[in-house]
């Protein structure tokens, strides 16, 4: 933030609508500069992430549950799992809950993760939201009133695609 302080436009004289860097004039492409390295939150979103060379990597775990109130109780605990994901995890890039159209008691999780390493075992997995969340979902497991099961999933660049954007 130090540099940012000494960005500023000029009011008059011959820095009058140009902007400044210590008294020298700069272009937009160095106020863009000074911007992105200075919010790390702006650098984390446009920064490929560290492994951009691995696969993405992608759960889906389907939830079969015993009856609607203990699919409800999952939904409690699961929505600000899902909100702390959105917010908290940049390198998440899908985590939706989808209900089966034929089967109110079945419902699937679509994880996609831009790893495996980093994304999903280092950043998700070691999460306190996720660390409070995984016992409530073995609970219900243990007393039958859910079953999981799932498998994951590597990207094959060559074919298809998840987004178009």
């Amino acid at each position: 933030t130090m540099a940012l302080e000494r960005l500023s436009r000029g009011t008059s004289g011959p820095t009058k609508g140009f902007y400044t860097f210590g008294g020298a004039i700069v272009s937009l492409a160095v106020m863009a500069t000074i911007f992105y390295t200075q919010f790390s939150p702006i650098k984390q979103a446009f920064s490929p992430p560290a492994s951009s060379q691995e696969p993405a990597f992608s759960l889906l775990v389907t939830l079969e549950f015993q009856d609607l109130e203990s699919k409800q109780e999952f939904l409690k605990f699961m929505t600000p799992m899902a909100n702390y994901v959105r917010e908290k995890e940049p390198t998440t890039l899908s985590y939706q809950v989808l209900q089966s159209d034929q089967d109110p008691l079945q419902v699937m999780i679509l994880e996609r993760y831009a790893d495996k390493e980093s994304a999903y075992l280092k950043i998700h997995k070691s999460s306190a939201e996720f660390l409070a969340f995984r016992p409530k979902l073995q609970g219900l497991a243990k007393d039958g009133k859910v079953k999981i099961s799932g498998h994951s999933y590597l990207d094959e660049k060559s074919v298809g695609f998840m987004d178009r954007h």
